[in-house]
């Protein structure tokens, strides 16, 4: 279950509307089922993220990107996903201020409330 995370400062609904839909279309045709895909936007105090001893606020609309993904992923698809992201995030904030950190996480990690019912009831 791919797991997006993007914090920013104020973004149009707009764009995360965009964002979430290209960023979930890519996925699927990586194999990935569509509804596994979850994208979620936290809007950040843009005076309260520094680079260094620098606002970032002061260069500009920035998008910090977490992304946790099976590890077994390959590197061209780190990159391939990474670029949907800077393109989906596009014009709302400039592709050198769209930072992107990938976390591993296995797939088994991830349970939804009616597996565990389902299992439950078996």
């Amino acid at each position: 279950m791919p797991t997006i995370t993007v914090e920013s400062g104020p973004l149009p609904t707009a764009v995360r509307r965009n964002f979430a839909k290209t960023v979930s279309r890519w996925l699927r045709g990586q194999g990935v089922d569509l509804n596994h895909v979850i994208s979620s936007f936290r809007e950040v105090d843009p005076e309260s993220m520094f680079s260094g001893p620098f606002p970032l606020a002061t260069g500009g609309p920035f998008a910090l990107v977490g992304c946790r993904i099976d590890p077994s992923r390959p590197e061209r698809f780190r990159r391939g996903l990474c670029q949907q992201i800077v393109e989906a995030l596009r014009p709302a904030v400039p592709p050198e201020r769209v930072f992107v950190q990938f976390e591993h996480a296995s797939p088994e990690l991830h349970l939804t409330g009616a597996e565990v019912l389902q299992e439950a009831r078996s």
